[in-house]
Formats: C-alpha cells, structure tokens, sequence
C-alpha cells in the first residue's frame, strides 16, 4: 500500500522515476525547438527574405522529416521490451537494423527534397525567393542522415531508460548551431554570407555533430560495449547474425509506420490551417502563430511525458509485469493532466503578458491573448492524447494511432474548422477562434478514443499482450 495509492491508478515511486527519465527528455526536446527558433531569428536578422525562405522550406522539411522519424518511434519501446525481457544483447543488433533503416529512409526522403527544391516557384513563389527555400532546402537534406543516425542511437540507450545523454548532446548540438549560423548566415571568418543556405548548412553540420558525439558515447560507455561489437557488423559479418535482418526491419516499419501517418496527419492539419488563415490578413495570421508556438512550448511538457511512458511501459510489458505497466500508464496519464491544467491556469491570467513577449501591435495582442483562452483548454485534451499515445506505443499499438488522428483531425478538426471560420454555415465566421473550437472537439475525439483503447488492453490477458509485442 505504501508504493501503490488509488487503487493501482498511481504510483508515487514510479512518478517520481517518470519525473526523472522525463526531465532530460524535455531538455532535449526543447534544445531541437531551441534550434528552430535560432534559424528563425538569425535569418530574420539577415533579411525578411532570408527568413520567408527558411520558414516557405521549413513547411516542406518538417513534415516530410517527422514523417521519418515517426517510423522510427518504434525503437525505443521494442528496444525497452527486450531490456525488460532480459535479453539485452539483442538491442545492438536492433539498432543496428534500425541504421540500415534510416539509410534507406534518408535515400528516399533526400531524393525528394532535391526534387522538390527545384520547383518551388511552381507554388507562386518569386524566383529570389524560390532560390532561397530551395537552397536551404538542399543544405538541410544533408543532414537528415545525421538527425536519423541520432535518434537510432538515443534509442538504443532509451531501452535501458538512460536518457540523459541525449539531453547533454542535444543541448550541445543547440550551442554549436548559434556560431555556425553566425558564421554561415553573417559571412564571418573568411567565409561567404550565405543567409538562408548558410542556415541550412549550420543546421545539417549540427545534425552530423549530435550523431557523431552520441556514437562516441556508446563506444567509449563501458556498458553500451558490453553488448558486443555496436556498429562493426554494419560492415562485416559476425557468426549467427544477418548483417540486413530484414524480419526485423520489416518489424520496425510496421509498429512505427502507424505513428508517422499520424504524426503527418497532425502536422498538415496545422499547415493547411494557416494557409486557410492567410486570406484574413496579417493580424489573424500573427494571432494564430503566436498561439500555436506558445502551445507548442507547453507541449513539450506533455510530449516529454508520453516518451518516457513509452520507454517505462515497454520495459515493465517485456519483464511480463503486466499490472505494472497499468499503473504506470494511469500515473502518467494524471501527471499529465495535472501539468496540463497548471500550465493552463497560467495561460489564462498571463495571457496577455504572454503575447507581448511575441508582438506589441494591439490589435494582434487582442486576438492572440483571446485564442490563448482556446490554448489553455487545449492542454488538459492534449495532454490526455500525448500521454496516451505514448502508453499505446509501449504496448506497440499503433495501428489505432492512425486511424484515430485521420478522423480526429481529418474528418472532424478541418472541416467543422473550416466551416466556422470561414463560412456563414454554423452562424457568423469566428475567424482562427474557429480552428480552434474545431482542435478541442478533435483533440477531446482522439483523447477519448485513446483512453477507450488503453482500458480494453488493461482488460486483455497475460498472452494476448505478450503476442502483440512478440514475445
């Protein structure tokens, strides 16, 4: 009773082990949002055009490379399952597939950014700043390869719920960022001032740097050695392992494929959203800018969550500690909205403080400081699905992560989106407050679905959880 309170829902123990494998995930995740942030505002101060091209490529890159690394979200939690399981030799050989995964990945998504890099001004674009988005473009796609190589690797140490590293190196890879652009961005040093392109190329040598440290890591780390030889089979053969196993591949594929779709699906949303905005004018476009990133930020919160819920819940399903893993489903899932409320309460009576730190026009201040009423609420619904998809995962459920966000945002958040914003269908237009009236309703839609979802696996037997994350 004393490590168990309401009746399994929660743990204190394991809360506190959630707190500390989350916090450096946060870090992490907020060191990667640090370094779009100084790609805006270096390129801002270089030129209103240098900072139109990253944020016109930036609307083709990130979807296109979440996507990618959505099919690799399945590493951590089998990775876990196997750490669990006690056999922990079998995670090198994992993310060794998981390599050959991302080279393939890389081949395919950098052919289609050169395509498409070259046709930007086919979307109305001017042809300078079709230069621009294209060239950024170009540089950035080098350093795909490096971001995927990355996340292979963090994985791999996520299994064994270190997440640390990943936290230290991602931080350092932010620091490395801010005198690369200065230097490639500004023309600095000797070298040329590339603006936009000199971004590009900043972000893809940081992207290369954070692959480079992490291999470092795990060859010098003595326990990471004690796996055996980590990346020589990449390039030899070893006695009784498949240099390409492609059943493992295809494993990969299919538990993380389901999770890209979605993460694709959420991130289009939010792109046609703005563009449906753009018609409104300039201070609508801003009010709604400024309210998605600030929710963005708080996010991160939630997100860092349902990761580390991921890792704690495959650990505990691999080691057959069903009843476990429930309870950490649910702490995780209170932990959340009990966050997510606090953040909302402090959206709301500093709201306005909020918007001021983004932009002083008052008309824009108004509206933003309004939508962050929608933002507030946005987080209890939010939390509830972040945290929800991160316990699906664990169990390797993800098909249904899919198909929910397809009809959440798809079916139910763009068109009941579009039809109070723009049309006189549901009474006067809202104008962006429509949008998001339309987030909460899909959002709540998705989290209800999760949450019914996580119940009916909490009600499965022992062997039917072992079959769906094969063991």
């Amino acid at each position: 009773m004393s490590r168990i309170v309401l009746h399994g829902l929660f743990s204190l123990p394991e809360a506190r082990t959630l707190v500390r494998l989350g916090i450096p995930v946060f870090i992490a995740q907020m060191s990667q949002m640090g370094m779009a942030f100084v790609d805006t505002a270096m390129t801002g101060q270089a030129g209103a055009e240098d900072m139109a091209a990253v944020a016109v490529a930036a609307s083709v890159w990130n979807p296109v490379m979440l996507f990618g690394l959505g099919c690799l979200l399945s590493l951590p939690p089998l990775s876990a399952q196997l750490v669990g399981g006690g056999e922990c030799r079998k995670t090198a050989h994992l993310m060794r597939q998981g390599i050959w995964l991302t080279a393939m990945l890389s081949v395919l998504l950098m052919t289609f950014f050169q395509i498409i890099s070259r046709y930007f001004t086919a979307f109305g674009l001017e042809p300078r700043l079709a230069e621009l988005a294209g060239g950024y473009l170009r540089a950035m796609l080098w350093g795909l390869p490096g971001l995927f190589l990355f996340v292979n690797v963090r994985s791999f140490l996520e299994g064994f719920s270190r997440t640390r590293p990943a936290m230290i190196i991602g931080v350092l890879g932010l620091i490395l960022n801010v005198p690369c652009n200065y230097v490639l961005i500004y023309g600095k040093l000797g070298f040329p001032a590339l603006g936009a392109v000199g971004c590009g190329v900043a972000s893809a040598f940081s992207y290369w740097f954070m692959a480079l440290c992490m291999i470092f890591y795990v060859r010098r780390d003595a326990s990471s050695k004690s796996m055996g030889p980590l990346f020589a089979p990449l390039w030899r053969s070893v006695p009784d392992e498949k240099r390409i196993d492609w059943a493992v591949v295809r494993r990969i594929v299919r538990v993380g494929l389901p999770g890209a779709l979605a993460i694709l699906f959420e991130v289009s949303l939010f792109a046609v959203t703005a563009l449906l905005l753009a018609p409104l004018g300039t201070t609508t476009v801003a009010g709604h800018q400024i309210a998605m990133n600030f929710g963005g930020v708080l996010f991160m919160v939630p997100l860092s969550l349902g990761i580390t819920a991921t890792i704690r819940v495959g650990y505990c399903l691999g080691a057959g500690r069903m009843r476990t893993a429930r309870t950490i489903a649910w702490t995780a899932m209170i932990m959340g909205i009990c966050c997510a409320t606090l953040n909302a309460l402090l959206t709301v009576f500093f709201r306005e403080q909020i918007v001021l730190v983004y932009n002083t026009d008052p008309a824009v201040v108004v509206l933003a400081a309004h939508l962050l009423l929608y933002a507030a609420a946005f987080q209890v619904m939010d939390a509830a699905q972040a945290v929800s998809i991160g316990v699906l995962r664990g169990y390797n459920d993800t098909r249904v992560i899919s198909a929910v966000c397809f009809v959440a945002y798809w079916v139910i958040g763009l068109p009941v989106g579009y039809a109070l914003a723009r049309t006189h269908r549901l009474g006067d237009p809202w104008g962006a407050a429509g949008f998001w009236l339309a987030y909460l309703l899909a959002l709540g839609f998705g989290a209800l679905c999760y949450i019914v979802r996580i119940l009916y696996l909490h009600r499965q037997d022992a062997a039917k959880i072992r079959s769906m994350i094969g063991r």
